[in-house]
């Protein structure tokens, strides 16, 4: 079984197209037939985190650090619109296009810090397990019987107390930046977190303020461009630092704010900005796993295999990350020079098929 896997994770690295199991017997001359990869994926066990856990551990040690390791949180979704539905691959919301679309939820964990490594710590597959009577679209729905913020609590308990990953701040999504949520990771995990806000949240800005419920609209707060403060939020008893950065505005209309929020109070504005930035981790992450490694295009059908590709496409990252340390390429660069070996191969070839 593990054959089979190891090959099956580096027929991910080395293809172009669709990870398709019948292609991979022909390329190992069929010393192993499709059928015992088809079964593979049916059995691989993935819903223990400690299989995955055991992957990133060796790596995750040589990094982590409680000086500026970062967690990064966000979703993603795999894009399945052909695919038969079922409790994975159904109907999500898509923020990025506005709409839901139907595909397979993940939620990921991720580390990074200065050194700009990217290291999966853990995923989980939204399943919408449920039904409910939709009164507005007068339709049947699916629904999972954890919200992602439950999901969310629950994984980074697990990492901090149980796998006591080293790290000091988690990044997130606005989607994420809840006081319920940021006052868990203050109370519960004690850790830091910068969190970006929508420009209709309300805060304090000071105690007083906010035992009377004087509660101010962010984007009315003249923080003068460049600059941030001391605020309160409803469900948070201590003050957190809003910073208010003005950023670019291609239209050059009205200008556009990023307001960013933390319990690091001693943090710089620039401080904020800088280590914010490296949430972009999380999203190189997501494309490196769509293109590099085809994990949308599985020849899977059912939801065991399903679980069990991505399971196996997530070690492939981390295998993809070792080797852009040992060879100092980033993995695109890396997937550009296995695809013009190929193509020399290729060439070769026609050129012998001239000739004979």
């Amino acid at each position: 079984m593990e054959k089979l896997k190891e090959l099956y994770i580096n027929f991910m690295l080395s293809s172009f197209g669709k990870i398709e199991v019948t292609k991979l017997e022909k390329v190992l001359d069929k010393r192993y037939s499709h059928d015992k990869f088809t079964r593979m994926l049916l059995n691989t066990e993935v819903d223990d985190e400690r299989v995955l856990w055991q992957q990133t551990k060796s790596l995750l040690r040589d990094f982590e650090n409680e000086d500026d390791g970062c967690i990064l949180i966000d979703d993603t979704i795999l894009d399945k619109p052909y695919t038969k539905e079922n409790e994975i691959n159904c109907w999500h919301y898509d923020h990025s296009v506005g709409r839901s679309v139907k595909g397979i939820g993940m939620l990921n964990f991720h580390y990074s810090d200065k050194s700009e490594i990217s290291i999966p710590l853990g995923y989980e597959i939204i399943t919408k397990s449920e039904s409910h009577y939709d009164e507005k679209s007068k339709k049947v729905r699916r629904k999972s019987l954890f919200s992602k913020n439950e999901i969310m609590q629950d994984k980074l308990e697990i990492l901090t107390f149980h796998n006591e990953v080293k790290y000091r701040y988690i990044l997130a999504d606005k989607w994420f930046a809840s006081s319920d949520n940021m006052a868990f990771i203050d109370k519960t995990l004690q850790k830091k977190f910068i969190f970006p806000l929508k420009r209709n949240r309300t805060v304090a800005l000071s105690l007083e303020d906010k035992i009377n419920g004087k509660y101010v609209n962010i984007s009315d707060i003249d923080t003068e461009g460049f600059s941030s403060r001391l605020v309160y939020l409803k469900g948070c008893d201590k003050p957190f630092k809003l910073l208010k950065q003005v950023e670019k505005n291609i239209n050059d209309d009205e200008p556009n704010y990023l307001y960013l929020l933390t319990n690091d109070i001693d943090l710089t504005s620039q401080e904020i900005l800088e280590i914010y930035k490296r949430r972009w981790k999380i999203e190189e992450y997501h494309k490196s796993l769509k293109q590099n490694l085809k994990i949308e295009h599985s020849p899977t059908r059912v939801e065991a295999s399903m679980r069990s590709h991505i399971h196996l496409a997530v070690i492939a990252f981390i295998k993809l990350e070792k080797l852009r340390l040992q060879h100092k390429m980033n993995h695109f660069a890396l997937k550009e020079k296995i695809y013009i070996e190929a193509l020399k191969s290729a060439f070769q070839k026609i050129q012998s098929l001239e000739a004979a």
